[in-house]
């Protein structure tokens, strides 16, 4: 499907749109598809196991505690250190919820698990400007993430990149974005998103049909 493909469906939903190749319509609708695309990213971006097929690499420096996030990320699921040899993962690392949570803590249990040494990172925590290690790194690691990163924008020529199901929930809302007037309330775009997107959105999470989730020990008490 291409980004004309969701052109044509915004016509089928308002014939009194021209949004055929170098009509008058053109840019403002793909300016409203991408507002909508934008919109539906960040709805995904919130719900676990949904359109998490991203991944890339970021690498740490020598007694350096930060690395910059990469950009367009927009939810990080795991994170793995790769071999230096193998380049396979080695271990994955622990995720850090609480602010500032990589700096080290005299108080149990989080200084059982985090060391104010430097060596290979076990522990992550970022706030979608950095990624902060610990241990410090104690040399240059390359690490794999794996979550859900925002698609390019859509052109009339380009390939969507979401399946075919989004398609249809972004054209009805694009449309409603062309509608807007000036004394309109903007309330009333924001009012279809649940209409809109959420069947979509529980379609998507209900794809990853998994068990219950069984214990998981990552971390050995040995006093």
């Amino acid at each position: 499907m291409t980004g004309q493909d969701l052109l044509d469906r915004i016509e089928v939903l308002n014939a009194e749109l021209q949004l055929q190749s170098g009509e008058a319509d053109v840019t403002k609708g793909l300016l409203a598809l991408n507002i909508a695309q934008d919109y539906f990213e960040s709805l995904a971006a919130a719900r676990p196991k949904i359109l998490g097929s991203s991944t890339g690499t970021v690498t740490t420096t020598l007694n350096t505690e930060t690395t910059t996030f990469t950009a367009g990320l927009l939810r990080v699921d795991r994170v793995h250190l790769l071999g230096a040899s193998t380049s396979r993962p080695e271990y994955e690392l622990r995720p850090l919820r609480r602010t500032g949570g990589h700096a080290v803590s005299l108080y149990w249990p989080t200084n059982i698990v985090l060391t104010s040494s430097t060596g290979k990172p076990k522990a992550y925590w970022t706030n979608g400007t950095n990624f902060y290690w610990n241990p410090l790194p104690d040399a240059t690691h390359t690490l794999r993430w794996y979550g859900f990163a925002a698609a390019a924008n859509i052109t009339a020529a380009g390939t969507f990149a979401y399946p075919d199901i989004v398609a249809l929930p972004l054209a009805i809302y694009a449309v409603k974005l062309m509608k807007l007037g000036i004394d309109d309330a903007i309330d009333d775009a924001a009012s279809i998103v649940t209409e809109v997107f959420d069947s979509t959105l529980d379609t998507l999470t209900a794809f990853v049909r998994d068990g219950a989730v069984g214990f998981e020990y990552t971390q050995i008490h040995d006093s």
